[in-house]
């Protein structure tokens, strides 16, 4: 069974799978082989002019920039208690919306977010890469789930408490602080690199339609589940946006470099 689905991914990477119950011999890679031709034909077409691929670079750092600043601002915002009024308006105007689909809705999406399942599908898609033989994106894939290391000290640091249900609608209460939305950011940066690997790696038809759609879909809609079960401020969720965003284009920045480097001779 095994064999069988990670043939099915191969087939889907343009790369045929085996698995052999003797152990294997050092055969040299094809040079069409493996993950790199298809991202190097995406790269290749971007960098026609080279000095447009420089200019996209610098317009994606910028923007990973502008997002740490808006992070900063609405951490200073939440210290200093600014953002209490808008917070509050804004969670009861999207709490307005009520309607059993919604409900399981935004149960539904909300739901890969939490421990022990989160844990469970960052190893399980590590672990079916790596399995695959595509080591450097199941690290990456790794190192993009790994934000909640990142979240759990932010929250620790700002202490912010969570909704109160007195207040607005809180679906359960659970534990922990409310800035940022780990959620958010856990979903912008895992979801959002597989995403990216998705259509920088799979040919072309309908698996990688279906996963970059899926996972655009949970990132845009996470933010407004946290917000409609009270778990979180909106101010929580915009900064885990802007801090997700700043953390995915550094990370596939990073990724893209690594790939593209010419093997040694």
């Amino acid at each position: 069974m095994l064999g069988r689905l990670l043939n099915r991914v191969g087939r889907c990477l343009g790369r045929p799978l085996r698995i052999r119950s003797r152990p294997r011999e050092t055969v040299l890679p094809d040079a069409t082989d493996g993950t790199v031709e298809p991202l190097r034909d995406v790269v290749r077409e971007s960098l026609v002019p080279r000095w447009l691929a420089a200019l996209r670079t610098r317009v994606f750092t910028g923007l990973a920039g502008l997002c740490l600043m808006l992070f900063g601002a609405l951490t200073l915002m939440v210290q200093t208690g600014l953002a209490a009024g808008p917070d509050l308006a804004g969670t009861l105007a999207v709490q307005q919306v009520e309607h059993p689909i919604i409900a399981s809705l935004m149960t539904a999406v909300s739901a890969p977010g939490f421990p022990p399942l989160s844990l469970f599908l960052v190893g399980g898609v590590g672990g079916l890469l790596w399995l695959a033989g595509y080591r450097l994106e199941s690290l990456f894939a790794l190192l993009a789930g790994g934000s909640t290391v990142l979240t759990q000290t932010l929250k620790a640091l700002v202490g912010r408490p969570r909704p109160d249900a007195d207040v607005v609608r809180v679906s359960e209460v659970i534990a922990g602080h409310s800035f940022p939305s780990g959620h958010t950011l856990f979903y912008v940066t895992f979801f959002g690199f597989i995403g990216y690997a998705s259509y920088a790696l799979l040919k072309r038809g309908r698996p990688r339609t279906v996963l970059i759609w899926s996972c655009l879909a949970l990132i845009l809609l996470v933010g407004p589940s946290r917000i409609w079960l009270g778990h979180h401020w909106p101010s929580d969720v915009l900064a885990s946006y802007a801090l997700g965003l700043a953390y995915l284009v550094l990370l596939v920045q990073s990724y893209s470099r690594v790939r593209l480097r010419p093997a040694p001779s």
